[in-house]
């Protein structure tokens, strides 16, 4: 039974302080009340690292999705995956321990970029009148286009210095008097910011970690700013002592204390919400790879006319390529400029507000 398609796997890019790319792998099945109805009541994600030689288990017995025989897609979000690893999915019988044979396996980087830029909108969008094909009609593999698309992004990632794909971060946070006097004011290093899934104290010892409720946060989502104010409950009661302080009292006279804050977090742009401006940066840059590929396929790498003849007849075919042009040079010059004259009003908008200043 492999007859479902994994509809939606999205990415992002994976640095030093991250815990892992977000994936999000979607499936949709019509057919789902027969899969019930034959006894499977979960599906699993499998994961390969190597391009799809082996294969092992994402999913975990305790956060494999359940299926209902009136609902027909269903979502899975890996929290520690990668662009270059291949997902595919089975249907689980978790009374026999039966498995559906598994569907066709799919690169988290191609369906992600579908959020942004997907590859046909690149062609119809950007390289819209361009032969797509090489001398023998072979048209170039989806992939290559997707490695511009996410070399787009990555190369506009740091040009803004903001998180553009989804990307769960964690880290580690100093403790300040004078921040957690403003009910412990903390700017995280990536934003925009879409949740905060933990914010824990770590104390010196490893031990005794007290994670604060999300009840408590107080988020700015755009600047990455957090703020815990404590409200009523158990978690509060225990944590607040004299003077509305919910840290023990040994640290309440530390002026401050190494990586005692813990989060978790998810910084980068909702489904949907990517401003038009980026994407459109993003389908620029990612063209100029492929103009230069197809620019070179006009007439031969470096060729400026072509000359025919034959019984006294000929003809003579003139390109812009050259020894140190390519042959869609002129529309290169003019995304370039287009992206150079939108760039620094990007910056401006995006340059991060200063952290607050407590007297």
């Amino acid at each position: 039974m492999s007859h479902f398609p994994i509809t939606a796997v999205e990415n992002t890019n994976l640095t030093t302080e991250a815990k892992g790319t977000v994936i999000k792998v979607a499936i949709v099945d019509e057919d789902i009340a027969d899969v019930v109805a034959s006894g499977f009541d979960r599906f699993v994600v499998e994961r390969s690292i190597n391009g799809g030689l082996t294969w092992t288990e994402a999913t975990s017995t305790s956060d494999r999705p359940a299926l209902e025989p009136a609902k027909i897609a269903y979502e899975w979000r890996d929290r520690s995956g990668d662009p270059s690893y291949y997902y595919r999915v089975r249907y689980l019988n978790t009374k026999s321990g039966e498995l559906t044979e598994a569907s066709d396996s799919i690169a988290g980087v191609g369906l992600a970029l579908r959020n942004i830029l997907s590859v046909p909108e690149l062609k119809a969008r950007y390289l819209f009148g361009v032969d797509l094909t090489n001398d023998a009609g072979e048209p170039m593999p989806d992939s290559t286009f997707e490695h511009y698309i996410l070399t787009a992004i990555r190369w506009l990632e740091h040009q803004i210095d903001i998180s553009i794909l989804p990307t769960q971060f964690v880290e580690k946070h100093d403790y300040h008097i004078q921040d957690f006097n403003a009910f412990q004011f903390l700017q995280l290093d990536q934003y925009p910011v879409i949740e905060v899934s933990e914010f824990r104290v770590q104390y010196p010892s490893g031990q005794n970690v007290v994670e604060f409720p999300p009840e408590w946060f107080r988020l700015n989502a755009a600047e990455g700013h957090i703020q815990i104010i404590p409200t009523a409950g158990t978690l509060s009661e225990m944590l607040i002592g004299q003077g509305g302080s919910f840290l023990p009292a040994i640290y309440n006279g530390l002026q401050h204390l190494p990586q005692l804050f813990e989060i978790t977090y998810t910084a980068g742009f909702e489904d949907g919400k990517i401003p038009r401006n980026i994407i459109d940066i993003i389908g620029m840059f990612a063209s100029i790879g492929p103009f230069n590929i197809f620019g070179d396929l006009i007439a031969g790498a470096g060729i400026a006319t072509i000359s025919l003849s034959l019984d006294g007849l000929s003809q003579n075919v003139g390109t812009t390529s050259s020894a140190t042009n390519a042959g869609f040079g002129a529309r290169i010059i003019q995304y370039l400029k287009q992206i150079k004259e939108q760039m620094p009003q990007l910056r401006r908008y995006y340059k991060r507000v200063g952290g607050m200043v407590v007297a």
